[in-house]
């Protein structure tokens, strides 16, 4: 048996191994017993200054800039909607604190 003969042989065989795995688990799921759906959890509040400050400092040193700083406590908290696109919006004040902080 050659090399590439093998190789086709054993793809055969994964690819068929796979198939019978995947149709096992969608029985096996197909026969799980189903309860009630959870009730949908209500949005977060939005985190008050002052956590958001206290995440910014202890974070600070995992960053490089003040922007890449309150990107990442945007993605990680819930702040306010569109608080990135204000340039006025005070995250701006406190990460650009929380560096000088981590520098000094």
């Amino acid at each position: 048996m050659g090399a590439n003969s093998e190789a086709r042989w054993k793809q055969r065989g994964e690819r068929e191994n796979n198939e019978r795995h995947a149709l096992r688990g969608m029985i096996e799921g197909a026969s799980l017993p189903r309860g009630p759906r959870g009730t949908v959890q209500p949005p977060l509040t939005n985190h008050r200054r002052s956590y958001v400050r206290l995440w910014l400092r202890v974070n600070a040193a995992e960053y490089e800039s003040a922007t890449e700083l309150a990107e990442a406590a945007n993605a990680a908290l819930r702040l306010p909607d569109d608080c990135l696109d204000d340039h006025t919006h005070w995250i701006w004040d406190e990460a650009a604190e929380a560096m000088e902080g981590r520098d000094g």
